[in-house]
């Protein structure tokens, strides 16, 4: 693992990988279909939302960098006006366009007549992926409309179960199609160098008491509701998590001037 002297960003050496590949969305989802990813990604999509908002949906053009299946486009497509799916794996990007999504491999394959019209842009746990996270976001910055919104999300590199269980939890953090790791400070770089502004990062744990119990007995993940917990500890233990940037994930909002 590499890591930024300025910014705090880590970087995971390893081979590069082919994003357009079945074999890549089988490492990330388990299988490369439109019932695979909707399986997995489906009930992830309304906390996505409520981080969102729909304030800024209604007849907007929002665009979803590496969407997948689209579930998250799917949702909102009742509020915009247009939707516009980036995913460079051809399988999920035929079941977008044939959900009704304007679909691209990529934000430099997006033709120009779309440069500077979308409303808003979301990257849900994609910046970690890709080789070049601020070109990416600049790619982003060039779509976007003056004023126009962008929400990211990545893991947090400063989860507390990786201190607590740094040989075991590490083994399980760091994956073969996560080249990189934030932290809030370096999440705000990262947005900062591609162009954005009026940037704010909020940290959400995913996981409750259980899983912490469960990792400390067994090293290993079990989800969420593998034991029962006293009434209102999880929620005490993911508030302070999220309080003071030890939660497991982050959410970075960000604004085109």
């Amino acid at each position: 693992m590499w890591r930024c002297l300025r910014c705090g960003a880590g970087r995971l050496a390893g081979a590069t990988v082919d994003y357009e590949s079945g074999e890549y969305r089988t490492l990330v989802d388990g299988g490369d279909t439109i019932d695979a990813f909707r399986r997995l990604h489906d009930a992830e999509q309304a906390e996505k939302l409520r981080r969102l908002g729909t304030d800024r949906l209604r007849d907007a053009v929002c665009m979803d960098v590496g969407c997948g299946g689209g579930s998250f486009l799917d949702l909102v497509k009742g509020f915009a006006r247009t939707t516009i799916g980036i995913e460079p794996t051809p399988s999920l990007r035929s079941a977008l366009s044939a959900g009704g999504h304007l679909a691209f491999p990529y934000c430099a394959e997006v033709p120009r007549e779309w440069s500077g019209r979308v409303d808003v842009a979301v990257a849900f746990s994609l910046v970690e992926h890709v080789p070049d996270p601020v070109g990416l976001l600049q790619d982003v910055h060039r779509l976007l409309a003056p004023e126009g919104r962008l929400l990211v999300s990545t893991p947090n590199r400063r989860d507390w179960l990786l201190e607590l269980l740094p040989d075991d939890y590490a083994r399980f953090f760091y994956r073969q199609v996560h080249r990189w790791y934030f932290d809030a400070d370096s999440l705000r770089t990262l947005l900062g160098t591609a162009g954005f502004t009026d940037i704010s990062v909020s940290h959400v744990h995913r996981f409750d008491v259980s899983n912490a119990v469960l990792w400390l007995r067994d090293k290993r993940p079990t989800g969420v509701g593998a034991m029962p917990c006293p009434p209102g500890a999880d929620a005490m233990y993911r508030a302070m998590l999220e309080a003071t940037g030890r939660a497991d994930y982050m959410y970075g909002a960000a604004r085109k001037a």
